[in-house]
């Protein structure tokens, strides 16, 4: 490395001396930051939510890192509203800006909530955009004509959240 790619790496990667050829000593990890911010975005339009269809967005939000340092996301929590039954989505996830799916996906509880993603680091200062979408199985012709949407209630991170919640999505109908 030269000295403005040690200076970069040290700055991401933390710092580290270390003695002879073993490699023995401390570490000093990268900053953790302590703050996120969490706001919506452009909702997607009012429309369909057909039957057997797969990733159909619902609600979008962006979280942002405070500059002291990167933050750790871990999960969200969605809940439905609405007068529909929680049996019209056979899977909830959480989607990344390029639309790979972030955790497993998961269905709503009693309280009619899911807790969705996995962890994933914010960098310093960085915003990233999700989307919570859904997954309609076949036998879900039951539900039709059901309006619904999913809110962002909660955001699961050691950091302070800032930002109002709930985030309300687009209603969707679904067929």
């Amino acid at each position: 490395f030269g000295p403005l790619s040690q200076a970069k790496y040290s700055q991401v990667a933390g710092t580290s001396t270390g003695t002879g050829s073993t490699g023995t000593g401390t570490t000093t990890p990268a900053p953790t930051g302590t703050g996120l911010t969490v706001s919506a975005a452009t909702q997607p339009a009012a429309s369909l939510a057909p039957d057997s269809a797969a990733r159909v967005p619902f609600t979008k939000f962006t979280v942002t890192a405070g500059t002291d340092g990167a933050v750790t996301l871990n999960s969200v929590v969605v809940k439905r509203v609405g007068l529909a039954a929680n049996a019209s989505f056979s899977g909830i996830v959480l989607l990344d800006s390029s639309g790979f799916i972030v955790g497993k996906s998961k269905t709503l509880n009693s309280n009619n909530q899911a807790t969705i993603g996995s962890a994933i680091t914010i960098p310093a200062g960085q915003s990233r955009k999700f989307t919570v979408a859904v997954s309609r199985g076949a036998a879900a012709a039951a539900t039709d004509s059901q309006i619904v949407s999913l809110h962002l209630v909660g955001v699961n991170t050691s950091a302070t959240v800032s930002g109002t919640l709930p985030i309300q999505g687009a209603s969707l109908t679904v067929n």
